[in-house]
């Protein structure tokens, strides 16, 4: 068997980021500093696009069409960092609107950009930040489908030609990597598992070809991983990759979640489970960005279409508190619209008429759809039972499921320990959800 290792490297740009950019936002509590030029601060995540200067370059165009100044403070920490900041009255004019803020809450926070009703045919995703009155507080600035990150080079020097609909032919697949190259045809990123093991869960609603399937476990009282659902074949997809030593790395605990990028550009490692917010990030690194491929969930649903579920990433809105609001809301609806950030990051825009990227191609033959919203009565429920059983359907922490599952596979303890391990979840989810969906 090859030895699949990677030596690792230093990255010593990646370690010398600050936890911070910051850049001086307005000058004065009026934002105003500049002259008068209005200036507004945007808080952002993209820690990597304020340090290459391409937010900068990108809203030249909006800064001469409305005589202003935009300044970018990038947080990695972002959550942490805005919670400090949301304390006060000074978080920005504009701002990604921390997913720990309840819906209920958004208009302490933030103001309104629009009713739904006006903005739902102009916006995908227009009802992820709306109230119960349906003001909009937030659009998203783009979003992602479900699916799994590869190395389009390595797999067609594997001679694989068509992309996997079964579980069974994305390992027959893994094994062709193995067996003609010399990549890892899959790499865990398991040292980081607490999150890139959670990645996995983003493909269970794509699996069930069933929008409404977290719903339905609720009202239809079906076991968590029933086999015709959507859990069942995404984790015994996992266990199997995992538990075949010649697809995977040789260690799985020496993964390097930056050095993977460049890796994988390399021709190094063939395949990831990730969202396809990655895409760009692993291109930037790739010696061809083309060879950066984005291939739809290796599961074909219960009526025999394959399906591709679509969600937004963060949404921007606008501060209450801002002495620019005007301003801000144009940037918003600028910047969600017409900047075209969301395509440069392989992103779907969020305009209702655009076009999918060039990166999912491959999901052409796919059924897309969205989560719809939970009905009133089932608002809360799933989370509410996620954690009353302590399932933890987004966790990767060590008593979690995922890890079980994860440390069974790598042991090799086979198809027994599988099934031994998701009954116990069966057993302790349907306690919770009977007790709490009398």
């Amino acid at each position: 068997m090859k030895i699949k290792r990677i030596a690792s490297t230093a990255l010593a740009a990646a370690m010398a980021l600050s936890t911070m950019t910051v850049l001086s936002g307005c000058g004065d509590k009026d934002g105003s500093a500049n002259g008068d030029k209005p200036v507004l601060e945007v808080l952002t995540n993209r820690t990597d696009r304020v340090d290459d200067g391409s937010l900068d370059k990108l809203t030249d165009a909006f800064e001469e069409a409305n005589n202003c100044e935009v300044k970018y403070v990038g947080y990695q920490d972002y959550s942490g960092n805005v919670a400090t900041r949301m304390g006060t009255e000074d978080y920005g004019d504009v701002l990604m609107i921390p997913d720990e803020v309840e819906i209920k809450d958004l208009a302490n926070f933030f103001e309104p950009i629009g009713k739904y009703d006006d903005l739902k045919d102009k916006y995908r995703w227009a009802d992820k930040k709306m109230d119960s009155d349906k003001n909009v507080y937030g659009l998203a600035y783009g979003g992602t489908a479900t699916g799994v990150l590869y190395n389009k080079k390595i797999w067609a020097d594997a001679g694989i030609t068509s992309m996997p609909k079964t579980p069974d032919e994305f390992i027959e697949d893994l094994k062709l990597i193995d067996e003609k190259t010399d990549a890892i045809p899959y790499y865990t990123q398991y040292k980081d598992a607490s999150w890139t093991i959670t990645q996995w869960q983003s493909l269970v609603l794509s699996a069930s070809g069933n929008p409404n399937y977290y719903n339905d476990l609720l009202t239809n009282k079906t076991d968590i991983f029933a086999k015709d659902g959507g859990f069942y074949p995404v984790y015994k997809l996992m266990y199997d990759v995992f538990s075949t030593p010649s697809i995977i790395e040789e260690d799985h605990m020496t993964t390097e979640w930056e050095s993977s990028k460049v890796w994988m550009g390399e021709g190094k490692i063939g395949t990831m489970v990730m969202g396809s917010w990655a895409v760009a990030q692993f291109q930037e690194k790739a010696e061809n960005p083309d060879d950066i491929g984005y291939m739809p969930v290796p599961i074909t649903a219960p009526d025999g279409k394959q399906y591709a579920q679509t969600a937004s990433d963060y949404c921007v809105g606008v501060n209450k508190n801002s002495k620019n609001k005007d301003l801000a809301k144009k940037y918003v609806e600028w910047f969600v619209g017409e900047s075209g950030f969301a395509a440069n990051e392989g992103m779907i825009p969020t305009p209702a008429d655009s076009k999918l990227p060039d990166n999912l191609s491959d999901f052409s033959d796919c059924v897309l759809f969205e989560e719809p919203a939970a009905p009133d009565e089932l608002i809360g429920k799933f989370n509410e039972i996620d954690t009353a059983s302590n399932f933890g359907a987004w966790n990767g922490d060590t008593d979690n499921f995922k890890i079980k599952l994860a440390e069974a596979a790598f042991a090799g303890k086979g198809d027994s320990e599988f099934e031994s391990i998701i009954d116990a979840e069966n057993k302790k989810w349907a306690e919770a959800r009977d007790s709490i969906m009398k």
